[in-house]
């Protein structure tokens, strides 16, 4: 089979490299439906383990954290700790998985001059299926627990905020994916690096600690904190985004987005070489 970018060549640069995108779509729908199904092959239980193992930490986590951070209900604490696992667990995921995401695809690389976004977007368009599955028992359980928000224009947002997190994480799949073969010490210290940033998190830390004047310097560092807010505020109290978060949501999409695009123009194919 010919390639098809032949034909593509003679347009500028951004135009052919579009149509390649248009052009290759389905492959990255195929790609996403085989990580899913590769995810949760020959489980008994499928897809729940979407729900199950968020639910099943944050419940784990709850029995000793919520005595000592004397959280007033255990049941609203595993609420609060599963909301945010939802979001880290993607957050997370985006960037360890992202890491091996060309190496994994080196097979179709090296054989085609497909378009790296196709590999590089895989990651973080499965985990958004599988956050989403997460969010149905996170409804489930604010139902069960008598905590589900009231209704109202806020909820809006919850959708929009699926939205913006993909477009945060994309950029950050890009640039691991790129770091990924090139420096192959990278995964641990990224690793050391995600548990700092969890435990300056408010996945399971209660946020008014993050209010003191002596932290809120990590706000503006840690983007995790921000997304944690743009989730909870609609889904779990109810309320509107504050422009700070939106703001910092936004200056920390356009600069990872900024560094995507200059390593992937600095990297070109180059990067198969590592493979």
């Amino acid at each position: 089979m010919s390639y098809t970018n032949y034909s593509t060549r003679s347009l500028p640069f951004p135009v052919s490299y579009f149509v390649d995108l248009v052009r290759y779509r389905h492959l990255a729908w195929n790609l996403v439906g085989s990580d899913l199904r590769s995810r949760f092959r020959r489980s008994h239980l499928g897809i729940l383990w979407a729900v199950l193992q968020p639910l099943g930490f944050s419940l784990i986590i709850a029995v000793v954290w919520s005595q000592v951070f004397k959280a007033d209900s255990f049941m609203t604490f595993t609420v609060y700790v599963y909301s945010g696992m939802l979001v880290w667990e993607y957050f997370s995921q985006c960037i360890v998985i992202g890491l091996d995401s060309l190496m994994s695809s080196r097979g179709y690389l090296k054989q085609a001059r497909i378009p790296f976004l196709i590999f590089q977007v895989r990651v973080p368009l499965s985990g958004l299926v599988v956050m989403a599955c997460g969010m149905i028992g996170l409804v489930v359980l604010m139902v069960a627990v008598g905590q589900f928000p009231p209704l109202g224009l806020h909820l809006l947002l919850v959708p929009l905020f699926m939205g913006m997190l993909l477009l945060l994480v994309i950029p950050l799949s890009i640039i691991f994916s790129i770091i990924g073969p090139s420096f192959r010490d990278a995964r641990y210290i990224i690793a050391l690096a995600l548990q700092a940033v969890f435990f300056l998190s408010p996945v399971m830390l209660d946020r008014a600690v993050l209010h003191s004047p002596s932290l809120s310097l990590l706000q503006y560092i840690n983007p995790v904190i921000s997304l944690l807010d743009l989730f909870r505020n609609p889904m779990l109290h109810g309320l509107l985004w504050s422009s700070q978060d939106v703001a910092i949501w936004a200056c920390w999409t356009a600069g990872l987005w900024a560094i995507a695009l200059w390593t992937t123009v600095r990297t070109g194919r180059k990067i198969i070489f590592a493979l």
